[in-house]
């Protein structure tokens, strides 16, 4: 994937709905509608959302390694609850982690030389 591939990939990315369920046992699991496969598990709201966005971070970046393109999110308003659905079960929409993406896709910008060369016009008087 080129340099340019990449950086379009990262202005594709948009927020992906994802299912809180509540577990009987305690917590909350999270799936994804866009991906069949995917989920995460959190104690408490917070960390399950925090899992969550984990885990959509880990699948967007196997996607953009292997060059895949990345389903569309679905729109939420055009999701239907399952009649089995418990009650807490919540629809929320998840980011990906951009700064992640970016630092695995190797596009994050370096202030290496700019801070080498303050330090050279510091260090000439």
């Amino acid at each position: 994937m080129t340099k340019l591939e990449k950086v379009r990939f990262m202005d594709r990315l948009a927020p992906y709905p994802a299912v809180l369920w509540p577990v009987p046992e305690g917590g909350m699991e999270v799936i994804f509608p866009n991906f069949a496969e995917l989920k995460a598990f959190g104690i408490t709201r917070e960390a399950a959302v925090k899992a969550g966005s984990e885990i959509l971070t880990a699948e967007i970046l196997k996607y953009a390694v292997g060059g895949r393109d990345l389903p569309r999110p679905s729109d939420p308003k055009r999701l239907i609850a399952d009649e089995d659905e418990p009650p807490g079960t919540e629809l929320v929409m998840l980011e990906p982690d951009r700064r992640a993406l970016v630092r695995y896709l190797g596009l994050e910008k370096t202030q290496k030389a700019s801070a080498l060369r303050a330090l050279g016009v510091l260090g000439k008087k």
